[in-house]
């Protein structure tokens, strides 16, 4: 069954308050806090934007080729203003949209609750996203993942409208796939995982409608706008470093970390190596890069093959560190436990810091567990099976690679979409559970894995309390 349009969803004033009370508790710590400094990922994005602004364009950082979409953005801000920071006031906005998008998509989801109950799971979506902590630190830190989150939700409105209009003869299902070619083609660009995805657009495309030669033609014309919005990017980087690449080279270095003698490497708090001296100390036990840091793309494709061997001829290791590393994801704590504990936020009482780590946790505990049963349980239609696909991808993705907390920001709001349904009528969702037997087995089968993973690091954001 496909979403059904919203109507008058502006005048809803508890999507207006969501936004507004999701827009000050994001901006108060900003201007509070006005340089807590930056982090890892974070000084490479500040760097990038200096050397894209004094001229020199895209380039590499510490043999990592980057997608150019972040940095891009990053120096957009340094080059009106003067600071790569101000970029945070940009996602503060995005954030607002965000609020805005999942409350659309929940409504569209639930379309089959009429009227009142619609509007209410519309509403508790909009609310988990606003009020997560999760959520509002990223808005506000230099990472790419809020900005990106946002242009992912913006796609899956716009392929369901796309889906909506394929049988009017105005033209507008051919305008609204080509929207969706490009806001992909930006994914891509965003992300270089995002370029795998096309494949699951298209089949949300098609879903149920694989006889109709428009749905076929939608399809043609979103992979041609999104390749044409990725070419020019493309070819410009490719003839840079003299080799084919669509819009990052990072894959070796993710090989590095992930496919080593040591194990796995993530930095969150209480289960990575935060410093550089224990990061150094842990990676020397595995074996060293094979070329210059300023080499990028000769270091990529080394450390990529070199991934490949040790996969090979190590695979039962390889296949024990996967449950791992998608732990190391679903950690329900958050880079945002790492800056509590640093210090980052000076003079909130350590009361305070403690209540925000338990809140962020509870939070992430309930999107993650409860919108993945919600998901199998009532997840239908072409939203069902892509939101399905996009989690597995990025679970299997990360289970093949390293997995790191930041990785799920952009995936969470998706389960906030059904977490909603559930927190709003749980008896309703129950009752869609354990009418199709082949849900129940699903269910059973992803909780057996999905809670476990969650709990994995739960201790490991309290000093005193680092194991089972």
């Amino acid at each position: 069954m496909d979403m059904s349009k919203t109507e008058r969803w502006w005048n809803d004033r508890s999507l207006a308050a969501a936004v507004v009370v999701g827009v000050v508790i994001r901006i108060i710590p900003v201007l509070v806090w006005l340089q807590w400094g930056c982090a890892r990922d974070e000084c490479t994005y500040l760097g990038l934007s200096k050397k894209i602004v004094a001229g020199e364009g895209m380039v590499a950082s510490a043999g990592w080729l980057w997608a150019p979409g972040y940095p891009m953005i990053v120096s957009v801000h340094r080059w009106i203003t003067g600071y790569g920071t101000t970029t945070k006031i940009s996602q503060i906005i995005a954030a607002a949209v965000c609020t805005v998008l999942v409350y659309r998509i929940a409504a569209r989801v639930w379309s089959d609750w009429d009227g009142p109950e619609n509007r209410r799971v519309s509403r508790i979506a909009a609310w988990m996203y606003a009020l997560s902590p999760h959520m509002a630190f990223f808005a506000i830190s230099l990472w790419s993942e809020v900005l990106y989150g946002t242009l992912l939700l913006a796609l899956l409105l716009m392929l369901d409208k796309s889906r909506a209009v394929l049988e009017k003869v105005d033209g507008k299902w051919i305008r609204s796939a080509a929207v969706v070619g490009v806001m992909a083609g930006c994914c891509v660009l965003f992300r270089g995982v995002a370029t795998y995805m096309l494949p699951m657009f298209g089949i949300a495309l098609l879903w149920r409608r694989v006889r109709l030669k428009q749905a076929w033609q939608q399809v043609a014309v979103m992979i041609t706008a999104a390749m044409l919005t990725v070419a020019p990017y493309s070819m410009y980087i490719s003839k840079k470093f003299d080799a084919f690449i669509v819009s990052d080279r990072t894959l070796g270095q993710m090989m590095w970390l992930g496919n080593n003698d040591f194990s796995p490497v993530t930095f969150d708090y209480g289960n990575g190596y935060l410093s550089k001296r224990a990061f150094g100390r842990h990676t020397k036990q595995g074996r060293k890069h094979c070329a210059s840091r300023k080499a990028a793309i000769r270091r990529d494709t080394c450390e990529t093959k070199a991934g490949k061997e040790w996969i090979l001829a190590n695979k039962m290791e390889f296949a024990k560190r996967m449950p791992l590393r998608v732990a190391q994801m679903m950690n329900p704590h958050s880079l945002m436990t790492r800056h509590l504990r640093w210090g980052g936020w000076r003079g909130l009482p350590q009361v305070v810091d403690e209540g925000l780590i338990v809140l962020q946790v509870l939070w992430s505990m309930v999107v993650m567990i409860g919108g993945s049963f919600a998901l199998v349980a009532r997840g239908r239609g072409s939203h069902g099976v892509l939101t399905g696909l996009i989690l597995l991808y990025h679970v299997a993705a990360i289970a093949a690679l390293a997995g790191l907390t930041r990785y799920r920001v952009p995936l969470e709001p998706l389960l906030m979409i059904y977490g909603a349904g559930l927190l709003s009528r749980p008896r309703q969702v129950w009752d869609a559970l354990v009418s199709e037997k082949w849900r129940m087995w699903l269910c059973g089968l992803v909780m057996v894995w999905v809670i476990p993973l969650v709990l994995w690091f739960l201790p490991a954001g309290w000093p005193w309390w680092h194991s089972w």
